[in-house]
């Protein structure tokens, strides 16, 4: 694999959670992507003047290691595999001191025509490319609880409140979210996801930290980390649309929430995105999973959503 950013944790990037909100570890992978293009022949491939682009339509994302303020990281990357018109990357955000790696991404990317998104061949030459930059997906960087070759999952928005979903976030995208394209960038999505489901986990939060300190006679304070994700990109938001975000639990274990979230146009219905997450509950202080208390479990489970579409 090849570096292809470098940097460090700025202050403002960093959450309630006290480390890198998820948005910031997606922006700086997608930087990363963006000059590996040039090593693809994609050279101006992200300039107002290109004529072709790429554009994401799924990615699987595994958090393995926090990162806070002033932490120095880098990213590098390959090709996993490349075909007539797309091409999938790995990638990982790496802690530049420890060598730990902090997270891993496999993203796939169709070749289209930069102005209407019109999918294409990928040229001769991206194919040569490609070939010297062939890596395989190392054991920490494979899927483990949410599945990244499986087909994207039917939505019928009409239904998804009756199926348990709660609209929990709504947003416009303004002018400076979008790339050289009117896109929305990738970690817009993300940003939405992340800044709207404490609208449905707050309650449960806050009766959690009461049982853990009933349990242990002391005040506890605890909040959400995720450890895994699956985005499939469905459609591109420009200036002036809406956004509004649908999420669900849909499993719960000892330690674990599996949640499953639908960015949608709240007017037309037109779905953005569809994603699953696997989070934990996070000690705050002692930075570390701790299990769910079975009282929260047992309220959580009555909210369960049910399939959908």
């Amino acid at each position: 694999m090849r570096d292809y950013w470098r940097g460090s944790v700025e202050t403002w990037e960093c959450d309630e959670m006290g480390h890198m909100n998820v948005r910031f570890w997606v922006r700086r992978a997608y930087d990363g992507l963006m000059l590996l293009a040039t090593d693809l022949g994609l050279e101006r491939a992200f300039a107002r003047e290109a004529s072709a682009t790429w554009l994401p339509v799924s990615q699987h994302i595994r958090f393995l290691k926090e990162a806070h303020a002033g932490t120095p990281l880098f990213f590098r990357a390959g090709v996993i595999e490349i075909t007539e018109a797309h091409i999938t990357l790995y990638g990982e955000i790496v802690h530049s001191v420890s060598g730990v790696i902090g997270a891993t991404f496999q993203t796939k990317l169709f070749h289209v025509e930069a102005s209407t998104g019109r999918i294409f061949p990928w040229p001769s030459r991206t194919h040569s490319l490609a070939s010297a930059l062939l890596v395989a997906v190392p054991p920490h960087g494979k899927p483990r609880s949410v599945a990244f070759d499986g087909p994207v999952e039917a939505i019928d928005v009409k239904e998804l409140s009756a199926s348990g979903f709660r609209q929990v976030g709504l947003a416009t995208v303004r002018p400076q979210d979008v790339d050289v394209f009117d896109r929305l960038y990738p970690e817009g999505m993300m940003a939405l996801v992340s800044n709207g489901v404490p609208n449905l986990m707050m309650a449960w939060r806050d009766q959690i930290n009461a049982e853990l300190a009933a349990e242990e006679d002391s005040p506890r304070q605890t909040g959400a980390a995720v450890l895994e994700y699956r985005l499939d990109y469905l459609a591109w938001p420009r200036p002036g649309d809406f956004i509004a975000l649908h999420s669900g639990l849909a499993k719960i274990g000892e330690k674990t929430l599996t949640l499953k979230h639908v960015l949608l146009h709240p007017v037309t219905g037109q779905i953005w995105s569809v994603c699953e997450a696997v989070a934990v509950t996070f000690d705050l202080v002692a930075r570390k999973i701790v299990s769910n208390p079975p009282k929260v479990r047992a309220l959580m489970e009555q909210v369960i959503i049910r399939p959908n579409g």
